[in-house]
């Protein structure tokens, strides 16, 4: 069976899909629900099929249906974090110090990550550390990402660091060197 995802939201979480029979439109309609279990774990009911998937599988089936459903906002969200991380690399050695006071540790460490293929980048955050801090990000940051870094994660810390650095060029603690 197939089905499509559009339809009537009938309530928060529940609505139903035209069923579709060999790429047809049989006439009736699959209920499809979601449910938080607990923290970790949701239920996704797909007419009479019922899915249990951890928080993970979630957000990684969310990511899937964001690509398919919305490639535009993929895009662009893509093209923003790119543009952020460009652009932090000539931010001002104390904006960078401060970043790294302000934002929080796993923020710092999805950053860290992000900036491996980026040598200026990572030259401008690292240099701003010290050796300890350098010690102890690298070995969060090897433990932490050792099957890399989930999508989700890196979106919602992109989202979090981009609002940081604007409120630090806000005030006036972040600076960007236009020259570069």
């Amino acid at each position: 069976m197939f089905f499509i995802i559009s339809g009537e939201i009938k309530s928060s979480g529940s609505w139903f899909l035209p069923e579709l029979c060999c790429g047809r439109d049989v006439g009736s309609f699959m209920e499809v629900k979601v449910s938080k279990i607990d923290e970790e774990k949701f239920e996704v009911l797909l007419g009479e099929t019922r899915i249990e998937l951890d928080f993970d599988s979630l957000e990684h089936l969310h990511t899937q249906m964001s690509a398919i459903l919305r490639p535009e906002t993929v895009a662009e969200k893509q093209n923003r974090h790119r543009e952020f991380l460009s652009k932090l690399s000539s931010a001002s050695d104390s904006g960078i110090q401060s970043l790294l006071r302000t934002a929080s540790h796993d923020d710092i460490l999805v950053l860290l990550h992000s900036s491996e293929k980026d040598t200026a980048l990572k030259k401008k955050l690292y240099g701003n550390m010290s050796e300890n801090s350098i010690k102890m990000y690298i070995e969060d940051m090897l433990f932490q990402f050792s099957d890399g870094v989930k999508s989700y994660q890196f979106d919602e810390a992109m989202t979090r660091l981009i609002k940081t650095v604007e409120t630090l060029v806000e005030q006036g603690a972040l600076t960007y060197d236009e020259s570069q």
